[in-house]
């Protein structure tokens, strides 16, 4: 008999809705709220996240760029970050301000629903901030695809209760909910850790596959072309 555990797929919240594509005035306007360093520090994502220099991230619906500049220092030169997107305008956006900040090292990705244009295992993490609760399945999958053995999918999102900020309650994941989706998605989720007064984190680790042996440290980061918007 096969030992390994079936993990079924979380039912669907009845709350939960799709994300619309945001507009760039729309994003400046909520993403870039000057209170919102101290609601939810970038600084101490990264800190909890275990990224350093030449590691490379995804940031999966990265929108202004919040958590995408951050990792961007902390990778270094000899690093990289995919700061992904659905909004075709937000991804000029990000690419403009990663030429006027001279972060080389940072490319804006536009992506679909069920497609993100960048190779399977390219990424020592995949970043999830503010969107599991709102994303398809499909948009799920392509994140997970996107990680190496042995890395780590964050995610952050909106606690379950009411809060000053955020979507109504009925639309977020409780910590519960999300650890159960990342699961039927193959991942091995861990502890959840506040983030600040209103959100959560929780670090799921993608398995290492027969052969792969945990990594001493992350190897350079691959040089993957990419449309522009």
């Amino acid at each position: 008999m096969d030992a390994r555990r079936t993990v079924r797929a979380p039912r669907p919240n009845p709350g939960r809705r799709s994300e619309a594509i945001w507009s760039r005035a729309r994003a400046i306007a909520v993403l870039d709220d000057p209170g919102r360093p101290a609601r939810e520090d970038p600084g101490a994502l990264w800190d909890l996240a275990g990224i350093g220099p030449g590691m490379t991230i995804a940031d999966v619906g990265a929108g202004t760029g919040f958590y995408a500049f951050p990792a961007s220092e902390r990778v270094g030169p000899s690093g990289r970050v995919y700061a992904v997107d659905r909004s075709p305008e937000l991804v000029a956006l990000v690419r403009a301000r990663a030429r006027e900040r001279r972060r080389r090292n940072l490319i804006a990705v536009r992506s679909r629903p069920a497609r993100i244009p960048l190779p399977d295992a390219v990424a020592d993490r995949v970043l999830l901030a503010n969107v599991l609760h709102g994303i398809p399945p499909a948009t799920v999958r392509e994140a997970v695809r996107l990680l190496r053995p042995g890395g780590r999918l964050i995610d952050v999102d909106w606690a379950k209760r009411p809060t000053p900020n955020g979507p109504p309650v009925a639309h977020r994941l409780s910590v519960a909910e999300a650890r159960r989706t990342l699961a039927a998605h193959g991942l091995r989720p861990g502890a959840a850790h506040d983030l600040g007064p209103e959100h959560y984190v929780l670090v799921a680790e993608q398995p290492l596959g027969p052969g792969h042996r945990r990594a001493a440290s992350p190897g350079p980061p691959r040089r993957v072309p990419t449309r522009p918007a």
